[in-house]
């Protein structure tokens, strides 16, 4: 048998770790769940045989064996996201495994920049999937009742015309659907629709003392539109779709990508981080380039860079203390010198903050 460590998501631990054994099913094949530790996040993982979990077996029994393994890594998940509460959680892509607890601990580290910020940005949040199908022929038989003289026209420039009516209401659909929600989430993520007669796929990110409001919301655009369209409504869930860590980034590569997006030289203090930030923001604001369909997405990028940079700094000794540093290094060697793993390997944690 060869054992691997599969990674299920990465939690925050400063105020404590969860109580693994309330799960009583354990993680895939049922194998106990474990945690490994580096400095104030850890990853929840389970011992997992790999020839079993990709052993070879007929295609119908390795199809099954492959769903009940991703039930239950989203059982795990779900059961991490009601014990951590306002903690936050961070799922991992399914399948994700590592040799032992040392690798565990070395990807905690290589990827610890972009962990933290995820953990920082998820914090007290939950997603929320929104699928919405419509009835074409009932939207069909409304233009033609608000547009009789369409029975009688010519059949190519009436079917023109339905078509057009009929996208024109999709639209009224959607903007509706997305004016009424949008508001009461921290963020959104499309995803392809499942068929023809879906017209909207949507995961939102939603704080969780917002859940009610984001329920009365969709109770509201719902009852607005209910003679066309019909709402799926999915969650909570852990923020599957707004996670996207690039493990081939290690913690230097993110940083420097930020300090170059927020424009910083190799060392500066936090004022001027906080400055630089504030100036691109007004900058790229939306607000102030309402002609710009890209300013959004410039803001969006500054808010992460800013995220990543903050990250770092929150991480190094003393920040935000009497006596702590004033000015923080960007300098290659002086970030990879932060995230090292000392003697204690994968249990290292910052005391100072669990006090």
């Amino acid at each position: 048998m060869q054992e691997k460590r599969f990674i299920y998501a990465t939690i925050d631990n400063r105020v404590g770790l969860p109580n693994l054994a309330a799960f009583q099913q354990g993680g895939i094949n049922n194998a106990p769940l474990e945690v490994v530790c580096y400095r104030d996040i850890a990853a929840v993982i389970s011992a997992i045989d790999i020839h079993l979990f990709a052993q070879a077996i007929p295609a119908d029994q390795a199809e099954e064996s492959q769903k009940e393994h991703l039930l239950r890594y989203q059982q795990v998940n779900a059961f991490l996201l009601e014990q951590t509460g306002r903690n936050g959680m961070l799922p991992l892509k399914f399948g994700f495994t590592a040799t032992d607890d040392a690798e565990v601990a070395r990807v905690l580290e290589q990827a610890y920049v972009q962990l933290r910020t995820y953990l920082e940005r998820l914090q007290g949040k939950m997603e929320l999937v929104i699928q919405v199908t419509w009835e074409l022929p009932k939207v069909l038989q409304a233009v033609l009742k608000e547009n009789p003289e369409l029975a009688s026209a010519d059949p190519v420039q009436a079917g023109r015309l339905l078509f057009e009516s009929a996208e024109n209401m999709k639209r009224k659909f959607v903007d509706g659907i997305h004016s009424k929600l949008t508001p009461v989430a921290s963020d959104y993520s499309d995803a392809p629709l499942k068929s023809e007669d879906m017209i909207f796929n949507r995961s939102f990110l939603v704080e969780k003392d917002k859940e009610a409001l984001f329920d009365d919301a969709v109770d509201e655009v719902a009852t607005e539109f209910e003679e066309f369209i019909t709402f799926k409504y999915i969650g909570p869930l852990p923020a599957y779709s707004f996670v996207n860590i690039e493990l081939n980034q290690g913690n230097f590569a993110m940083v420097d990508k930020s300090r170059k997006l927020l424009q910083l030289p190799e060392m500066a203090s936090w004022d001027a981080i906080k400055s630089a930030f504030r100036q691109l923001i007004l900058a790229h604001h939306p607000d102030r380039n309402p002609d710009d369909p890209l300013a959004g997405q410039r803001t969006k990028e500054v808010v992460e860079a800013f995220d990543i940079v903050r990250a770092y700094c929150q991480s190094l000794p003393g920040f935000g203390e009497p006596g702590g540093p004033t000015e923080f290094s960007f300098a290659k060697e002086s970030v990879e010198q932060a995230f090292i793993i000392d003697d204690k390997g994968a249990v290292l944690t910052r005391v100072n903050k669990a006090e």
